[in-house]
């Protein structure tokens, strides 16, 4: 079941403005994780402003409603989480070929309850880089041979 952008703002305690509701909204329409450019341009500059937006998400984050996932091109990708809650548990994707990052949403990443006495795990990050399958489709033939040219 889609989850309603205006039910989440509700739920955290944020007002429901166009902004937030935009902002939400494409995030929640999305296959994958956004960065602020992605957003910006979804949305359209006519609509909310690149400051908006920044503060928005930052919101966003307090409150729990999104996760921020940053990988090797140090860009910030944002996704909205599947609960409500700080500290998402699943890993993320990201294709050196294509540059595209994805939330792992099905592989859930147990959290270790002994990493030392008297600390405390907050949140934990899992990032795994290769190569995406609609990638590896036009690197790799039939028999997993690299095709002449396209891969080192």
């Amino acid at each position: 079941m889609k989850r309603d952008a205006r039910d989440i703002l509700k739920e955290v305690g944020l007002k429901k403005t166009n902004g937030r509701i935009l902002v939400l909204e494409t995030l929640l329409n999305s296959d994958r994780p956004l960065v602020h450019e992605d957003i910006l341009n979804k949305i359209g500059n006519e609509n909310i402003n690149r400051v908006t937006i920044y503060r928005i998400l930052n919101q966003f984050l307090e409150k729990g409603v999104v996760h921020k996932i940053v990988v090797g091109d140090r860009k910030a990708r944002f996704a909205v989480c599947d609960h409500i809650h700080f500290g998402h548990c699943h890993p993320h994707f990201s294709c050196k070929i294509c540059g595209k990052v994805e939330c792992l949403r099905d592989v859930t990443i147990l959290p270790s309850h002994e990493l030392k006495t008297g600390y405390i795990i907050e949140e934990q990050e899992v990032y795994m880089r290769g190569i995406c399958a609609n990638c590896a489709k036009k690197i790799f033939n039939k028999n997993n041979k690299v095709k002449e040219g396209l891969y080192k």
